[in-house]
């Protein structure tokens, strides 16, 4: 392991070793198992030398077996990270057919006409949240990763999973509680909601 650790110090070495040594292995994995396509997966195994080469001196490893075992994983996780972004990236925008039973809730330009009370009453909802609370919604809601949003909201990412999760179930019981306000068969509004 000694004789490894002397050669990743030279950062050139260190690239040309790990390539000769593990580069092959894990194209070929990428393309058998994860069917990534070739250029893809050259991106993703250079992508991984460059990591282990920058890293390897946080870690201690006892073998050069641990040490493969420690590229392996390195690699697996920017291969689920490239997969899943792909997925994200051809996602793209789905259309939904609208529902003519539901069209109230389809939002009116309000130059032109009255205003979809829901829409307003959520508009006014979101404008109580501060800003990092609004950009964490938004962005989950479009499947960014958390590690993506941390970057804007200035909040641990690991911390983000539980502030999303709160806020939407702040959010999905307040419009819940605005809705329980309806209006009754002789047209007189009924406020269920005591507490506002």
């Amino acid at each position: 392991m000694e004789k490894i650790l002397d050669i990743l110090k030279d950062k050139d070495k260190a690239i040309s070793w790990l390539f000769e040594q593990y580069g092959r292995k894990l194209l070929g994995y990428s393309k058998a198992v994860y069917k990534i396509n070739e250029d893809a997966g050259w991106d993703l195994v250079y992508k991984t030398i460059y990591k282990v080469q920058e890293v390897y001196s946080r870690y201690q490893f006892e073998n050069e077996q641990k040490f493969a075992s420690f590229i392996f994983r390195m690699f697996i996780n920017f291969l689920k990270n490239h997969i899943r972004d792909e997925n994200t990236r051809h996602q793209g925008a789905t259309f939904i057919p609208l529902d003519e039973t539901r069209r109230n809730f389809v939002a009116v330009n309000s130059g032109s006409g009255i205003a979809n009370p829901m829409l307003s009453r959520l508009r006014a909802e979101l404008d109580k949240l501060e800003d990092w609370q609004r950009i964490l919604l938004l962005m989950r809601s479009q499947e960014v990763a958390y590690s993506e949003i941390a970057r804007y909201v200035n909040k641990p990412e690991e911390q983000l999973k539980v502030y999303y999760s709160r806020l939407k179930n702040m959010l999905s019981v307040r419009m819940q509680d605005l809705h329980v306000e309806a209006v009754s068969e002789t047209g007189k509004v009924i406020n269920i909601n005591k507490a506002s």
